[in-house]
């Protein structure tokens, strides 16, 4: 695999009328193995006779020429193909094969065209051969654990966002426990809502599950997008933020038969609910009390709440409702009974109790109408800030006080994310990128020049953020910007903004992993959308880019590949699985392209990208790996990871260990994992399948019983009868026909086997 790719010469195409040198309309490679590639070229002769041939040469020696002192051309001293004399361009397409390649090395190379008007050098491209043939082997010396029960009651492991729109799944951020969702329940749940519920933890021996759901009706939820009852865990899983369902069980007018409270929890009779639940306990607790019901006017079966953000351990939650729940907030009726949709307030939920919001600075009375800023950001690791939005401002809440973020630019700024304490946060306004610290209250614009398309994130301290323009990919860190990929934007879209998008930045801001369908390294991708990487090479070299889901032997991509964004749960996206290790170092992926020998079925597959040095990587700058076995008749689908990448839960049709009867199950694919399986018994048939008979009643066996021994061996001697010619005769003819029959029976029987 190769970094980003050096200046190539080439020609850019003159109107379809004009002569002149040759045009290479493209080049790429196809049936790379560990010895020999084919080299294809497209050339547009451009009405001359035209001459061509390729240069290859190892990136090493590449890399060697360029550090020559004086430098090189990269390509001095290289191989050609054909040998001898350049060949005649006949037709468009041009293929040469080259051979006695050393495997597992990386080439790059080229296509020279002449004719009389000029030569044109193709663009650079690379490749890498191929291994030899081996058995399929995990990486990282991992081992697939199947984690969801053998026993699911008939039913299956879903997929994320396929119940009723739903559907929590989660990691635990150290690894060795997740959580998920199925439409059937199983497990000894005490309820059995739209979505069952399950945390899976790992034992010694095998992993165990727990169905969490909780005795809530089914009726007490809709289908989309409220389907789901659990709506996010905290990072370690030890807390479950439930929603209690709606305030009336079914659609029925007038609410004559009010959802049920779970009880022993606190919950106000007759209201809509969330709460929390305590993993270690079991035991869940209201978010809201009869006393935060005390200041609104609002009837029960108008009540409506719903959950707006949380710290990433639910130590504090943000509630979001048009009624008064604090004794300062603003409460606007909307007819007797009932409070205004539009002028919601929003409160936090802690150990300290329930507290507004949305205040503006110097008010001590709530203002409706607010929103947080973001599901995913806005609220700090501590709880302690949350940045919101009401009336076109943005504001940061912290302790009793409450800050104007961009007053300083005439409000109406968009907030992108913050770092994890919330000191720093980043916001847009008119195409450009600003930086608010709160401890000074300073706005800094970073991107003076304006044009600004979208955030992709930025690192836990807020000391860089990386944000892409109408030119590049680029990424500013104190003071600096540095261009990260030109014309990276094809796929922009789907990467930003940062609480929803597929981009990922490590805590330390190093590395930045995101989709795009421009061509951004010397690995072919056709123009599917692909996941590339940058950051720091093997070794802390200078930081590069990869493309992390291209075919690592070169060949064109056949497929595009993705990552998660914030996955769709209910009504809100609160979780984004960890499709990037906090070290940078590993990268997680789907894609239907067959990557790897091993992978056969055209549907989609896990797979790992990690960096050289990480696990078992030896190869520069990364390996490519797959997760899923690459044989499933159903697609896989990466579900999330543990931070250091140890664990990668995947879902998968395919029995991947024995004890495993089918369906769709969650599998580890776990650094050093793997459990012994029990010896299969072995299969009986028909009569074989009964008891053994009981011991006779006689203890003497018979073989000791004494007897008279064997008779003495007897001999027989052969009688010859005279017989007459005539009874001879007919004897022979009678043996004959013997022979005959078993004759054709032998033929008959050789012709039946």
């Amino acid at each position: 695999m190769i970094l980003a790719a050096s200046v190539a010469v080439l020609v850019g195409a003159p109107p379809a009328s004009a002569v002149g040198p040759p045009l290479v309309l493209d080049t790429w490679v196809t049936e790379v193995t560990p010895t020999s590639a084919r080299l294809r070229a497209e050339i547009d002769p451009n009405d001359f006779a035209t001459t061509y041939r390729f240069e290859y040469i190892s990136e090493a020696a590449f890399q060697a020429n360029l550090d020559a002192t004086p430098p090189r051309d990269g390509f001095f001293g290289a191989a050609k193909a054909p040998s001898g004399k350049e060949k005649a361009v006949v037709g468009s397409t041009v293929v040469e094969i080259v051979s006695g390649l050393a495997q597992v090395t990386t080439y790059r190379y080229r296509v020279v065209a002449t004719n009389s008007a000029g030569t044109t050098i193709g663009q650079e491209k690379a490749f890498t051969t191929e291994p030899f043939a081996t058995a399929f082997r995990l990486p990282d010396n991992r081992g697939w654990e199947m984690v969801s029960p053998v026993d699911k009651n008939g039913g299956a492991v879903a997929a994320p966002g396929s119940i009723f729109g739903g559907g929590a799944f989660q990691a635990a951020a150290a690894g060795g426990a997740v959580t998920y969702s199925s439409s059937s329940s199983f497990g000894g749940a005490k309820g059995a809502p739209p979505a069952s519920q399950y945390i899976s933890r790992r034992t010694a021996n095998g992993w165990v599950t727990e169905n969490v759901s909780a005795p809530l009706e089914s009726a007490a939820y809709g289908d989309e997008p409220d389907g789901a009852p659990y709506r996010l865990f905290s990072s370690s899983l030890s807390r479950g933020l439930l929603f209690g369902g709606l305030p009336c069980r079914g659609d029925i007018e007038g609410c004559p038969a009010p959802n049920p409270v779970l009880p022993g929890t606190g919950a106000p009779p007759g209201y809509m609910a969330y709460y929390l639940r305590e993993s270690a306990s079991g035991v869940f607790t209201s978010l809201l009390s009869a006393a935060d019901l005390a200041h609104t006017a609002v009837e029960p079966e108008h009540f409506e709440v719903s959950f707006a953000a949380a710290s990433p351990n639910l130590s504090h939650v943000v509630l979001s409702s048009c009624a008064a729940l604090t004794a300062n907030a603003t409460e606007v009726a909307d007819g007797p009974g009932k409070c205004d949709p539009d002028a919601q307030n929003l409160y936090v939920r802690s150990s300290a109790g329930l507290s507004l919001v949305n205040l503006l600075p110097g008010e001590v009375t709530g203002a409706p109408g607010a929103e947080v800023a973001a599901v995913v950001g806005a609220v700090s690791a501590d709880g302690a800030r949350v940045y919101w939005t009401q009336g076109g401002g943005l504001y940061l809440r912290q302790g009793a006080e409450t800050l104007a973020v961009d007053d300083s630019v005439g409000s109406g700024g968009t907030f992108e994310t913050a770092s994890s304490d919330g000191g720093i946060s980043f916001f847009s306004k008119g195409g450009h990128l600003y930086r608010f610290a709160a401890a000074t209250e300073a706005v800094t614009d970073l991107t003076p020049g304006g044009g600004v398309a979208g955030v992709l994130g930025a690192s836990a301290s807020g000391d860089s953020v990386y944000y892409q323009d109408a030119s590049a990919l680029k990424r500013w860190r104190v003071g600096a910007t540095t261009t990260i990929a030109p014309g990276a934007d094809a796929a922009a879209p789907a990467n930003f903004p940062p609480a929803t998008g597929t981009a990922r930045v490590s805590p330390d801001g190093e590395h930045l992993a995101f989709l795009s369908a421009a061509e951004l390294t010397l690995l072919d991708n056709a123009g599917q959308v692909q996941v590339y990487l940058y950051g720091p090479s093997a070794g802390g070299g200078a930081p590069g880019l990869v493309c992390a889901s291209c075919k690592p032997n070169g060949e064109r991509s056949l497929a595009p590949s993705s990552m998660p964004g914030a996955l769709v749960n209910g009504s809100t996206r609160a979780y984004r699985p960890r499709a990037l290790s906090a070290a940078g170092t590993r990268l997680f992926f789907e894609t239907s392209d067959e990557l790897v020998i091993g992978d056969t079925n055209s549907h989609l597959d896990v797979y790992q990208w990690e960096a050289s040095g990480t696990g078992d990587c030896q190869l520069s700058p990364g390996c490519i790996s797959l997760i899923s076995n690459g044989r499933s008749t159903e697609d896989s689908l990466f579900i999330d990871a543990s931070e250091s990448g140890a664990d990668i839960f995947f879902t998968t049709n395919e029995s991947l260990i024995e004890p495993d009867p089918g369906s769709v199950d969650l599998y580890d694919a776990r650094v050093n994992g793997g459990f012994p399986q029990p010896n299969r018994p072995i299969p009986c048939v028909g009569d074989s399948c009964q008891a053994l008979p009981s011991p006779p009643d006689d203890p003497t066996p018979a073989t000791l019983i004494e007897t008279s021994g064997n008779p003495p061996p007897r001999f027989v001697k052969e009688r010859r009868k005279r017989r007459s010619r005539k009874g001879r005769g007919k004897r022979k003819g009678h043996q004959k026909g013997a022979r005959d029959k078993g004759s054709r029976n032998k033929s008959r029987g050789a012709r039946g086997r």
